[in-house]
């Protein structure tokens, strides 16, 4: 017997239930798909490049030269504890805001602070602050850097000069040598070095030197790690500094970084911060030897996979296919060190237990333990899979004066998100049911609230559907911090903050109590397996606008229905977060071929969630 799943959401506006498109006419049309050509403008001309001769294994130049994406794009990397996510961009914290730490430290302008964070935070702002050393002693000029014969470049650390060993020196950290050095926010020209032999007979110049390591986003490489020292007569090459300060046009051959800088193209995707701003590494196909391709399409060096520090947004960089959980760590290179006595000073571990301190949002974890299987995945079964107790704990019903036509997704504190089609700005009118698994029976962890308030969408459509997004804030009835208390069936999902954070063809889940095949009413929790379908402009034209979403099975065999609106289309990211990745909204009638449902792009909509429920409520980084 063949097994189908068959939920849609178009529910009538408020609660009758939508089983129609929405309607073409009066709706701007789509705008054209670009010639198969490029313009590159220079001052000089207009020249027409064919688009074959700008294809790139790695990069995706499309990408890279609309979007202007570098190591401040919170769509793409973590920002750090120093700054926060506002609008796609990692902004400036005030010092006031960096979390608590045990460890003082100090500033170039020889000011005490509470934390590392605090330093950034100040030098964010002003510019004309640097990280000098940990504290107490901020008085004392603990550490500087400079320049002596051929750009050799002097490090003083606690009364003692280094010059910087060449054999492991990169353009990582050039790139740091020249902000600090010379203020050059382009960083390097190129990791030079010169022979030792080349300046043995200088004068002034230390007998000893330090090995250093950076990521190439640091504001001075008193921020690096330093470790290990050698006799200057061992060591083959010492550092200089070549910073990049010319004005040019790259050519064909050249990546243009987002801070004016050319660099090779074969330079590009190679989990190497090249730029000095990242933007040689966030918009690839894939990487080249040396670099980790996290799924967001960043690549960062192969040795920060599995280094207990999450770099890829997704956790791809730290977690396995086979474990959520427990991860071991992959061997460190040579040039890292391996041991704590090898490291002289390091700002690291301070880093760690910032990021730490403002990730502690728990979300997107359910209770539900996934019983003994087959290993079979049935794709279609009657009316869907039968979810058990627990295993979709932010799945809420929204009870419209007794009867239950939509779905939510709680998301923490008193908030629940769903569709705007599915309410309306009566908050008397409605009832949240949370831990719900039969809409007949109420179960030990059930339980149903007040609704204080409902937001929908200022933009919201009803004719075309955009913006179909909602806010429902339930009243505190129990007087808890957390208002709604997590129990074994309800937890909140997490909120996404990036659009890139899943892809088409991943796999997601939709769960409700929409009709199933023949029409028939379902009374018991479903879910199903579908996946995130590509941009579907080429399915609906102008009917699909931005911040909508395509998933499902282009033959219509799951989707969602009638009864399932505002219900969650969620995500499991590889550290085994659930995301809300979509608010089920529209589509052509129930499982259509080839029309899959359409879904609210929730990562679309982040800032303005926040702005009404707070930040803290739902960023679990980037806060």
């Amino acid at each position: 017997m063949k097994l189908v799943f068959l939920h849609f959401l178009n529910l009538l506006f408020i609660g009758n239930g939508r089983t129609e498109s929405q309607p073409e006419d009066n709706v701007p049309s789509h705008p054209l798909d670009r010639p198969n050509t490029q313009i590159t403008t220079t001052a000089a001309s207009t020249k027409i490049i064919p688009a074959k001769l700008l294809q790139d294994e790695y990069l995706d130049r499309e990408t890279c030269g609309t979007k202007g994406f570098s190591r401040l794009s919170c769509q793409k990397v973590f920002c750090p504890p120093w700054m926060r996510c506002l609008n796609g961009e990692c902004i400036c914290k005030l010092p006031y805001q960096c979390p608590k730490a045990t460890k003082p430290a100090c500033g170039t302008d020889k000011r005490e602070y509470r934390s590392f964070c605090q330093v950034k935070a100040l030098g964010c702002i002003k510019k004309d602050v640097l990280f000098s050393h940990f504290g107490p002693e901020c008085k004392s000029k603990l550490f500087d850097c400079s320049l002596g014969p051929k750009n050799v470049l002097k490090v003083e650390r606690r009364n003692e000069t280094f010059l910087i060993c060449g054999s492991r020196w990169t353009i990582a950290e050039a790139n740091v040598a020249c902000r600090n050095v010379k203020r050059e926010e382009k960083g390097a020209e190129a990791a030079s070095v010169v022979k030792h032999e080349e300046i043995e007979h200088q004068s002034g110049l230390s007998k000893r030197c330090i090995h250093v390591r950076c990521t190439g986003e640091e504001s001075s490489l008193a921020e690096c790690t330093f470790y290990k020292t050698d006799n200057t007569d061992t060591e083959p090459t010492i550092a200089t500094v070549n910073c990049y300060n010319r004005i040019k046009n790259c050519t064909n051959f050249e990546f243009r970084c987002v801070n004016g800088k050319c660099i090779d193209l074969n330079r590009t995707c190679d989990g190497t911060n090249d730029c000095g701003d990242r933007s040689d590494e966030v918009c690839c196909k894939k990487c080249r030897p040396g670099g980790f391709h996290c799924s967001s399409d960043v690549c960062i060096p192969n040795q920060a996979k599995k280094d207990g520090v999450m770099d890829c947004i997704g956790g791809d960089d730290e977690y396995t296919e086979e474990s959520n959980v427990n991860f071991g760590r992959s061997p460190k290179p040579e040039s890292i060190p391996t041991t704590e006595e090898e490291i002289i000073a390091t700002t690291k571990e301070e880093v760690e237990a910032a990021r730490k301190a403002v990730s502690t949002l728990e979300c997107g974890i359910s209770n539900y333990t996934k019983p003994n299987s087959t290993g079979v995945r049935q794709k279609r079964l009657l009316g869907g899979h039968t979810a058990e107790k627990g295993q979709i704990p932010w799945q809420v019903a929204i009870d419209d004066e007794g009867e239950i036509n939509c779905g939510g997704i709680y998301i923490g504190g008193c908030w629940v998100l769903t569709a705007a089609h599915c309410v309306r700005p009566k908050p008397q009118l409605y009832r949240i049911k949370v831990g719900v698994w039969s809409t007949l029976k109420v179960d030990t962890y059930t339980d149903s609230l007040p609704v204080e308030n409902v937001i929908i969408h200022p933009d919201y459509n009803p004719s075309t559907y955009q913006n179909d997004i909602a806010l429902i804030q339930v009243k505190n009835i129990y007087n808890l911090p957390e208002c709604i208390e997590r129990t074994p069936s309800t937890a909140s999902a997490c909120v996404p903050w990036s659009e890139y954070q899943f892809k088409p063809g991943d796999n997601c889940i939709i769960s409700g109590w929409g009709r199933s095949h023949g029409n028939k009413k379902v009374y018991t929790l479903k879910w199903a397996n579908i996946e995130i379908i590509d941009n579907c402009s080429g399915i609906y034209g102008p009917r699909y606008f931005k911040g909508m979403e395509c998933a499902g099975t282009l033959d219509g065999s799951v989707d969602t229905c009638q009864g399932d609106s505002g219900g969650p289309l969620v995500c499991k990211d590889k550290s085994g977060v659930s995301y809300v990745w979509g608010v089920v909204s529209w589509g052509e009638k129930c499982g259509v071929v080839g029309h899959p449902g359409v879904y609210t792009k929730v990562a679309h909509y982040f800032d303005w969630i926040s702005f009404h429920v707070g930040r803290p409520t739902i960023s679990k980084f980037n806060l």
